[in-house]
């Protein structure tokens, strides 16, 4: 039993052992993989399935994580579910199906560059070596094991790999395999390739695998032999091929006017490749950096910019050609070592509506990353409509495409006025108009013309040349002490001004303000404002009927704004100011059922009862009565017919204006015949009082002699 107990835990401690390393290699290998994946940011779907307190992370890669497209370590450790495989030197998925000797972290690629990367004529033969760094995963220590092969010039040698200063080394190459003609050449390219089983080696930078032979009769003691050169190498995007492109200027002392250009697919040279066309964002030093503007209009005749990194080296000694979207640049101009002009030709039936520009220089094309777009601009609309004769007015020209083409001018009426171009954007242009021809108001259309050759005019609205606004004369101006009272206003170019408002300064000096509406180039409608004072007469000796009835002058104008600046119009001399009276005083009304009267004081002043007098039966909603006599104690007005009920008729709702309102009461009925009644009853009640103090005054008497008369009487009876 006790041996049967030991043997179980024997197998138990086996088997927990086993169990703590198969944890700790999954974890080993598995986390930096997932922790690698998921710090970069792309498309993958990750699901999370908790079982038994295990997290299994499944990674599904999506349809855009394509690994093949990286062809180096670094490019493929950047995606997610990816790994560069040093065996078969190519990015793979390893998410389903890992494998050894993989890197998936950027950090951990190692590094592959050329030890030297030129040697003189006079020192050939040259061996080609390079140098593994940052070699984390023992990658020189299985090349050690493998077959390493050199080529050049379509030979093969044979190589070696150092792992004592982690490098790989080929054999040495004489100028009789390499073919230098130092007398009739200053320097050539040669391009090394390596490869181990078959496999070839591909490193970081691709130019890393060209070294250049100098002849040492121009070179020999320069210390920058690559001044002034560009150089670049890329993997084309549709296919497996390289290309490797440099050019050096003709002020290098040891290089002379110089271009190189080679293409390898498969690891062989490519003699029949076509033009050298890197991808938009392989090379920084050559490369279009930007085209203004970016739209053009379809008729053509813009002028571009573009910005060519080395425009000045590249072009050296050489025609340069350029098209914009597949149409021919024209006139194509060197205007400094970065920069090239050209004019967009003539619009072909073939033509594109958009595409990218491209520079041609020889056998290398430059390929803009932005896109050109040939558009149809259309003006569309404008503001102001007019402006004075002056000019000056801050014209704004709406529309679709306003920017387009290199150069736009405007002009204004029949005369084709100059409208100066202050801005544009993609909706709009900005201009500010000159003065008219003749120095006279004239109205025309306004025309928009792109690169000199296309023509268009605002599809909506024409500019008028006003001349400056003014009032009229003989117009009397009044209103009521509330406001909001019709003033109409006559005058000259009045279409052209604008926020109208009109201005009465009250007695204590507070000025009020009120809007006016432009109705057309001779009028506008203002309301009159109100003020807090009610006129006072200015006569004391005057009785207070007229002093009520009495306005006041006040000091008024109207302030508008044109040409953009703020004017102020002041009414003409033959009207002294402007006359405020009190609001009127509605008492009550009277009705015989079909007409209305209001009584009441004030009633015809300040005011113009055909516009701002509004009487309703009843209240706010009811019917209205037509006004047909207005006076200054009273105002008539007729019932309509379907309203001809005397006995509920109690109010009226009276508006003189926008700003005063009131209900007016009726007049009770029986005034009249109580009237009657009181004058009777007091007659009457006259009469008795008469008779009662007759009565008393005859009684009193009648008492006096009573008295009298008894005194003498008792006199007499005791004599």
């Amino acid at each position: 039993m006790a041996e049967s107990t030991g043997l179980k835990k024997e197998l138990w401690n086996r088997a927990f052992v086993y169990i703590i390393l198969a944890v700790t290699l999954g974890c080993v290998c598995g986390v930096p993989r997932v922790v690698d994946s998921f710090k970069l940011k792309t498309n993958t779907n990750t699901t999370t399935n908790n079982n038994n307190n295990n997290n299994n992370i499944t990674v599904n890669n999506n349809s855009n994580n394509n690994c093949s497209v990286s062809r180096t370590c670094a490019r493929c450790a950047e995606r997610p579910s990816c790994s560069w495989s040093l065996k078969r030197q190519t990015c793979v998925n390893t998410a389903r199906r890992p494998e050894l000797l993989t890197v998936n972290i950027r950090a951990h690629c190692p590094r592959l560059t050329a030890v030297d990367e030129f040697a003189y004529d006079t020192l050939l033969p040259f061996a080609y070596k390079m140098r593994v760094s940052n070699d984390q995963s023992g990658f020189v220590r299985y090349l050690a094991k493998t077959n390493v092969t050199c080529s050049v010039m379509g030979t093969s040698y044979n190589g070696t790999v150092n792992e004592d200063e982690d490098t790989i080394e080929c054999a040495a190459v004489d100028n009789d395999r390499l073919g230098f003609d130092k007398r009739r050449r200053r320097l050539a390219v040669y391009r090394y390739g390596v490869e181990f089983d078959g496999v070839p080696l591909r490193v970081d930078d691709g130019a890393d695998n060209y070294f250049t032979v100098y002849n040492a009769q121009h070179c020999d003691g320069v210390a920058r032999k690559t001044d002034g050169c560009v150089a670049c190498f890329w993997h084309h995007r549709s296919s497996t091929a390289t290309s490797y492109y440099k050019r050096c200027p003709a002020r290098n002392q040891c290089t002379g006017l110089f271009e190189y250009y080679d293409r390898t697919s498969g690891g062989e040279r490519d003699d029949d490749a076509a033009a050298a066309e890197p991808p938009a964002d392989a090379c920084p030093e050559m490369t279009v950096r930007s085209v203004e503007p970016l739209t053009a209009p379809w008729s053509g005749g813009t002028t571009l910019v573009i910005t060519v990194g080395n425009h000045g080296l590249l072009a050296e000694s050489r025609k340069v050609t350029v098209t914009v979207a597949g149409r021919d640049c024209i006139y194509p101009q060197t205007v400094n070592n970065q920069t090239i002009t050209c004019t967009v030709g003539p619009p072909k039936p073939e033509d594109s509506p958009s595409g990218p520009v491209r520079v041609a220089y020889g056998p290398l094309r430059l390929t803009s990353a932005h896109e050109f777009r040939f558009v149809y601009p259309e003006p569309t609309a404008l503001s102001p409509a007019c402006g004075p004769v002056s000019g000056g007015t801050l014209l704004r020209i709406a529309g679709r495409s306003m920017d387009a083409g290199s150069t736009v001018a405007v002009s204004v009426g029949p005369a084709d006025v100059p409208c100066e171009v202050l801005a544009r954007s993609e909706d709009h242009v900005l201009c500010a108009t000159g003065p008219s021809a003749d120095g006279r108001p004239v109205a025309g259309d306004v025309t928009v013309v792109f690169d000199k050759l296309l023509r268009r005019t605002v599809q909506s609205g024409r500019f008028a040349y006003a001349g400056d606004p003014t009032l009229s004369a003989r117009q009397p101006f009044a209103g009521i002490a509330s406001g909001g009272t019709y003033l109409p206003v006559r005058g000259r170019h009045l279409s052209c001004v604008g926020n109208a408002t009109i201005y009465v300064d009250d007695p204590e000096g507070a000025r009020h303000f009120a809007d006016c509406a432009v109705r057309n180039d001779t009028f506008m409608a203002c309301r009159s404002p109100g003020l807090d004072a009610a006129p006072r007469s200015s006569s004391s000796s005057s009785s207070s009927n007229a002093s009520s009835s009495a306005p006041v002058l006040l000091n008024f104008g109207f302030r508008v704004r044109f040409a953009d600046h703020t004017v102020d119009l002041s009414p003409q001399s033959d009207f002294p100011g402007y006359r405020m009276y009190a609001d009127p005083v509605f008492a009550d009304f009277e009705t015989d059922g079909r007409n209305v009267t209001i009584n009441g004081r004030r009633l015809d002043r300040g005011f113009r009862p055909n516009v701002d007098l509004t009487i309703r039966l009843r209240n706010t909603k009811g019917a209205l009565c037509a006004v047909v006599d207005v006076q200054r104690r009273r105002i008539v007005c007729v019932r309509p017919p379907s309203d001809d009920r005397d006995d509920d008729l109690r109010e009226l709702y009276v508006t003189v204006g926008l700003e005063f309102a009131r209900t007016v009461k009726r007049k009770k009925n029986n005034d009249k015949n109580d009237d009657r009644l009181s004058g009777a009853f007091g007659a009457f009640l006259l009469l008795i009082a008469g008779v009662l103090v007759g009565a008393c005054f005859v009684l009193s008497l009648a008492i006096l002699v009573y008295a009298v008369w008894y005194k003498k009487c008792d006199i007499r009876r005791y004599v």
